[in-house]
């Protein structure tokens, strides 16, 4: 078998199973659609929600909580060394 047939037949199967997850994440989406009263579209709603969450929030951490976390993380370093 060449290297050109391997890559060839690393990418077919990578496809296939692309397809596969594609196939069982619709079908799984479909089931939950009918069982609740979410669909396609909230989810989309709720990830543009939470990446717009997400972009402002890293930006304004607020200092006490940075000094917390410093505070733990030294903790943790001072245990390390005993």
């Amino acid at each position: 078998m060449t290297a050109t047939s391997s890559t060839g037949n690393f990418l077919l199967q990578n496809y296939k199973q692309a397809l596969d997850t594609q196939t069982n994440l619709c079908r799984e989406l479909h089931i939950f659609e009918t069982s609740t009263t979410f669909s396609a579209a909230d989810f989309l709603c709720w990830h543009k929600e939470e990446a717009a969450f997400l972009s402002i929030a890293k930006w304004k951490e607020p200092s006490v909580l940075s000094l917390k976390v410093s505070y733990v993380e030294a903790m943790e370093d001072l245990f390390e060394i005993q």
